[in-house]
């Protein structure tokens, strides 16, 4: 199951996504009021020249008895003109055309005129109607008799203009916000990866600790990090310090109990097979709480470990090929082009491995076959053997201390066992398969190091 940490993107990612959603929203409310404020303010301004027009109809409209009248032609040309656009006409109280301007010839819309509501004396009204806009006012004159007779005055302007000049400011204003933020952006990013520099080279330094190139942090960092490189550093140096007093209690502890086995073996009675065999079964459990000693106090790969894997499973592979001579036992270890490095202790190595060959020359017929999976930060060890194999409820119990299938071999059951502690200890699981030569496969996948 991969951990929350894989899912979280990079901090330059949500960096730029967070100013990219706050930039967003910032120019796209302020795009919009920029677009309503234009928008009002272009109508407004309409609206105050066809004011102005029916003004300049009313300065040429006179009363005669009951009917107002106007001159036909006018000295607003484009009142005269059917392809101008601007269009004047006047309604009475009984919404009757009383006078239309010779650019209304071409309007179609003289119905819809008609059906609207009469404005009260003095009352304005300004709107968009199709492609015009129009702007109507209502007044009362008096006649010869001294009667009140209302007329509306109508003007209407194509859109045309006012919607094109619209379109272009809006062209504009979005055009120029998203080259300002597409700026801001890649500035932002500027900023961003040059900030994070530091941390990415914490990031390169702690992988070439873990790879075992190097075992302190080192260069110059920011002082918001130097107290975290600092801890780092002495967090890593105690590490080795416990690590290096692990191995010489190990060692020591060792060296004292050799001495007192090797008297016991050498003075028992050489036909006593029991307590030889129990002589053989203290040195390996000596050997197997040792080592677990030192897996015991520690959680995942070691920090810095670094080991040469195909020259030590060679080492190993000649050393036991030797042991088993007699028996007409090989082991075949598969050749590689290139060295290839593994973060695990050398020694660790040596115990994984030389107990999982070594199992295999115990019970198989006659050949151990080692060979490399090597993939892109992995390298996967199979260790075969062309014995009888273990069945599936087998292979469950074959890791349990102390728990053996054959009694014919010499042992005490603990090699798998701590094998599979010291795999643990690194977070490593033991696989074991069928072989393709009949026997068992023991599978370990391991972390390259470069």
């Amino acid at each position: 199951m991969k951990s929350h940490s894989e899912y979280s993107g990079s901090l330059t990612r949500r960096l730029l996504l967070s100013v990219a959603t706050v930039l967003t929203l910032f120019l796209g409310i302020t795009g919009y009021a920029l677009d309503r404020a234009y928008e009002k303010s272009q109508l407004a301004a309409q609206g105050e020249r066809l004011f102005l027009r029916i003004f300049n109809l009313l300065s040429v409209a006179n009363m005669d008895d009951h009917t107002l009248s106007l001159p036909r032609v006018l000295n607003e040309q484009r009142f005269n003109s059917p392809e101008s656009g601007l269009i004047g006409l006047v309604l009475n109280a009984e919404r009757q055309s009383v006078w239309e301007s010779l650019s209304s010839e071409w309007f179609t819309d003289g119905d819809w005129l008609r059906r609207q509501q009469s404005l009260a004396p003095g009352e304005k009204e300004f709107g968009l109607h199709g492609d015009y806009v129009y702007q109507r006012n209502g007044f009362v004159w008096e006649d010869a008799k001294g009667e009140d007779q209302y007329f509306e005055f109508w003007v209407l302007e194509s859109a045309e203009p006012f919607k094109s000049s619209l379109q272009t400011f809006r062209n504009q204003l979005w055009g120029s916000f998203i080259g300002v933020a597409l700026v801001l952006m890649l500035a932002i990013l500027v900023v961003t990866v040059w900030g994070l520099s530091p941390l990415r080279q914490l990031a390169v330094h702690l992988h070439r600790i873990r790879s075992g190139e190097t075992e302190t942090l080192s260069g110059k960092y920011p002082k918001e990090l130097t107290p975290l490189t600092t801890s780092l550093n002495q967090l890593l140096q105690a590490e080795k310090g416990q690590r290096e007093r692990y191995r010489k209690a190990m060692g020591d502890l060792a060296h004292s109990l050799k001495t007192p086995l090797a008297i016991m073996r050498t003075e028992s009675n050489q036909s006593s097979e029991l307590l030889n065999e129990q002589i053989d079964r203290m040195d390996q459990i000596v050997r197997y709480q040792l080592q677990r000693a030192v897996t015991d106090a520690r959680n995942g790969p070691v920090i810095g470990q670094r080991c040469q894997l195909d020259e030590t499973l060679s080492r190993i592979g000649n050393a036991l090929e030797k042991a088993y001579m007699n028996e007409d036992k090989v082991v075949d270890i598969e050749e590689l082009s290139a060295p290839v490095f593994v973060a695990m202790d050398s020694n660790d190595v040596f115990e994984v491995f030389g107990n999982l060959i070594e199992n295999g020359l115990k019970y198989g017929r006659s050949v151990v076959c080692v060979s490399y999976q090597i993939e892109l930060n992995s390298i996967t060890v199979h260790v075969d053997d062309d014995g009888k194999g273990l069945s599936e409820a087998e292979r469950k119990q074959v890791l349990t201390r102390g728990k053996r299938f054959d009694t014919i071999q010499p042992g005490q059951g603990i090699g798998l066992a701590m094998v599979n502690d010291i795999l643990a200890s690194y977070q490593i699981h033991l696989t074991i398969d069928d072989s393709p030569f009949g026997g068992a496969r023991f599978s370990v996948r391991l972390r390259s190091a470069g």
